[in-house]
């Protein structure tokens, strides 16, 4: 079906609104000075009811390319995900074949595969990429954004105005023709690599010609008013807005030219989903694409888009849902915004650590609890992940759609201060605070609240709703606001249980996840368990607390959801329920907690929770698998990658080689290694650590292991003899705090002290007397 639209001019509307409105799509949202609080007063959603109630989502989807090689998906390909449990089928399309020529549509394949989907009673969700996907953007667009570093970037320039209204185009139109379709699911309000919030590289975009002309002609003067009141503001001496310069990170007045991206994501997105929202009424969803981290290079602060989804009633999907720090902020930002919040996987480990990391995300759902929003896979591909991951996400859809209930919260939060992504070079660093929320609930299994800096700007919460409130990334004047008015400032994750109950105690961190959901009556609950370790299973017990839970009083007991079976268990003093546990690598289990004391006969164990134990010594060994210690990345491949390994042979030895900086690509060379979490080891604060290692002239390493708050602390130094000879270093590791905070989630590293040539390991060794 082909289909000619004409287009409209494209008028430059300047005033208050500092922004290039459309004519055709105009939505009259003025740009603030500051753009955290753009739409502060918009209404909260209105959910659907499956989402006020906590779960029963039928959002339980995959997310597919737009044919089969060219073919239309079939009928019978719907029905083989129907007959899984999938009912939603995300398709990515292709600006270039929906739009051959500008103003010209062909829906010819969309149609067909929408009556497919439609036969086996599943519905299709468009996601609209502007650029970076196969197929987009459209052949006839040509003005590409440049990068911080001067390079062509992946994303269409952001501010070209024909490009951006012929964007807008093609998004209204195709949406137009199918929303009314029985197989139409609602869309997808991406903007591509919309200033490099899909992680282009190298670099970050938005420096394109027509972004800076933007940002000078129309921005600053809405924003400023006056090239006085800038020049007041900042102490500069300029005579007009064009002398402004659109300054490159750590650049000065590089702050000015961030905050005008991050208003441009807000706005383009705002404007974008407004101007579907005229031609249909249907689900609306917004990708979020990256890390807690990436925010000040990227255009991806995750309150934009709840703020958004909140004022057109849209879901959030949370990619990267198999980390625990980030689906903590999106489950508590999802209860802030009245948001429902649904979670993708995407794949980033090696095939023997995909079952691990699929745990990870399906174990984590209830998070987003009773604003969840459903699950969705990435990618049905047929790739490695495809093979190993699908059958595990279908295999689990039928216990995720039967959990409801709500994560039971409680008084008490964490805060992180987001300035430094608009701007504000002083801002606390956010590095690391996705990590450390992580390893802090890996450590204090409790419902604390994730609240951020975006969050009281946009009044979606109050720091005065807490009891007790950890900084995660400094003060800033919310927190000194909250502790004037007479809130508890902590100041590290051990006075947490000082103001609020964990639901569950664990007897090791960093192999077991334990995810509630509280039933609405407080008389029950359904609990998630995710064995999330690669490499090591669970051996300890779990002790679930009604306190924490937020249950009402009285005896409790538990169930095996998937088997009917009671298993062992004791009821402790306070009323919590301890049950022993042993658990395999990736494997997930599903309990029920129920009222009322354990059925007669039930097995009590003499011991629990489990004694505190484990290894006093852990060894890797190169060439043999077991030990308590894993080297990481052996066999791995990767340019660019800092851990590459090499089993070799030297001198008649086995050992592991780093890869020489000439081989990777990168500078540093490192072997990373990760600790059985149930050791004793694990669990010391002073270790000692025996290297054997071939000891070659000029070469030598530093121990860099984790410890409180502060991943590849820095410890002791080996320098070598030099003498070309296996030899033995002895080193005491002090303070340390295993908390697989290193990339590759290692707890330890050996860092090369010469990456130009290669360190050869045998074994390493860590034990404790403690």
């Amino acid at each position: 079906m082909l289909r000619t639209v004409r287009r409209g001019a494209v008028p430059l509307i300047c005033g208050l609104a500092a922004s290039v409105v459309l004519a055709q799509y105009a939505t009259a949202s003025p740009a603030p000075a500051h753009p955290a609080a753009a739409h502060a007063a918009a209404a909260p959603a209105v959910q659907s009811a499956d989402a006020r109630q906590g779960g029963g989502s039928d959002y339980w989807a995959s997310q597919f390319q737009f044919d089969n090689n060219g073919t239309p998906w079939s009928t019978a390909d719907f029905a083989a995900i129907k007959a899984k449990g999938i009912d939603r089928a995300e398709l990515n399309m292709p600006w270039s074949q929906l739009e051959p020529a500008r103003g010209t549509f062909d829906f010819s394949e969309l149609d067909q595969e929408l009556a497919n989907a439609t036969a086996a009673g599943v519905k299709l969700v468009p996601i609209f990429w502007q650029s970076g996907w196969r197929g987009s953007p459209a052949t006839f667009e040509t003005d590409h954004e440049v990068t911080s570093t001067g390079a062509t970037g992946v994303a269409l320039a952001w501010w070209d105005q024909t490009e951006q209204n012929d964007y807008f185009t093609y998004v209204t139109q195709t949406v137009a023709h199918i929303t009314h379709s029985p197989g139409y699911g609602g869309s997808f309000m991406d903007y591509g690599h919309l200033d490099a919030q899909w992680l282009d590289s190298p670099g970050v975009g938005g420096w394109a010609p027509a972004d800076i002309a933007y940002f000078q002609t129309h921005w600053l003067p809405a924003t400023y008013k006056t090239i006085n009141a800038f020049n007041t503001k900042y102490k500069t001496t300029y005579t007009s807005f064009s002398q402004v310069p659109a300054a490159l990170p750590g650049a000065p007045l590089d702050s000015v030219y961030q905050a005008f991206r991050q208003w441009s994501v807000q706005d383009t997105y705002d404007r974008l989903t407004a101007a579907v929202r005229k031609v249909s009424d249907g689900p609306l969803f917004y990708y979020f694409g990256g890390h807690i981290s990436n925010a000040p290079q990227l255009g991806n602060l995750p309150d934009i888009f709840f703020e958004l989804a909140r004022k057109y009633h849209a879901t959030v999907v949370e990619d990267a849902a198999n980390s625990a720090g980030l689906s903590l902020l999106f489950g508590s930002l999802g209860r802030a915004y009245h948001v429902p919040v649904a979670q993708e996987w995407t794949v980033f480990g090696t095939d023997d650590q995909i079952p691990a990391e699929a745990a990870d995300w399906l174990s984590s759902y209830a998070m987003t609890l009773p604003t969840g929003g459903g699950e969705d896979f990435f990618i049905h591909d047929g790739t490695d992940k495809d093979v190993i991951g699908y059958p595990i996400y279908t295999s689990w859809l039928p216990v995720l759609q039967k959990i409801s209930g709500s994560y039971p919260t409680q008084p008490v939060a964490v805060y992180v201060d987001y300035s430094q992504a608009r701007g504000n070079d002083s801002g606390g660093s956010l590095n690391n605070v996705e990590n450390n929320i992580t390893a802090l609930w890996d450590g204090y299994q409790a419902g604390f609240a994730v609240v951020t800096s975006e969050e009281i700007a946009n009044h979606a919460d109050s720091l005065s709703h807490y009891r007790a409130v950890l900084p995660m990334n400094g003060s800033d004047a919310n927190i000194a606001a909250y502790q004037k008015a007479g809130g508890t400032v902590l100041s590290n994750g051990s006075q947490l249980p000082q103001y609020a109950p964990a639901y569950a105690d664990l007897t090791s961190q960093h192999a077991l996840q334990v995810v509630p959901a509280t039933a609405f009556d407080h008389r029950s609950a359904a609990i998630t368990l995710g064995e999330v370790n690669s490499n090591f299973g669970y051996t300890g017990s779990v002790t679930l607390r009604p306190d924490g839970l937020n249950l009402v009083k009285g005896s409790y007991h538990i169930v095996d959801a998937l088997t009917g079976k009671v298993p062992a268990q004791k009821a402790l003093s306070d009323g919590s329920v301890c049950v022993p546990v042993a658990m395999q690598s990736a494997q997930l289990d599903q309990w029920s907690m129920l009222p009322g004391a354990a059925p007669a006969g039930t097995p009590v164990p003499a011991t629990c929770p489990a004694a505190g134990g484990g290894a006093t010594s852990i060894t890797g060994t190169a060439g043999q698998s077991g030990g308590g210690l894993i080297f990481l990345s052996v066999g791995a491949t990767g340019q660019g990658a800092d851990g590459n390994l090499t089993q070799v042979t030297q001198d008649g030895q086995t050992a592991y080689e780093t890869w020489t900086s000439a081989q990777s690509g990168v500078t540093p060379a490192n072997i990373y290694l990760q600790l059985d979490p149930s050791s004793a080891v694990a669990k010391a604060s002073t270790v000692t650590a025996k290297i054997t290692y071939w000891s070659v002239a000029g070469q030598g390493f530093q121990v860099q292991y984790d410890s409180p708050g502060a991943p590849y602390f820095g410890g002791p130094t080996v320098a070598g003899s030099g003498t070309g000879s296996w030899q033995t270093a002895t080193v005491t590791l002090t303070d340390a705090q295993f908390a697989e905070l290193q990339n590759l989630s290692a707890d330890l590293r050996l860092a090369v002290t010469d990456p130009t040539k290669p360190l050869y390991v045998s074994s390493v060794t860590l034990s404790t007397t403690g």
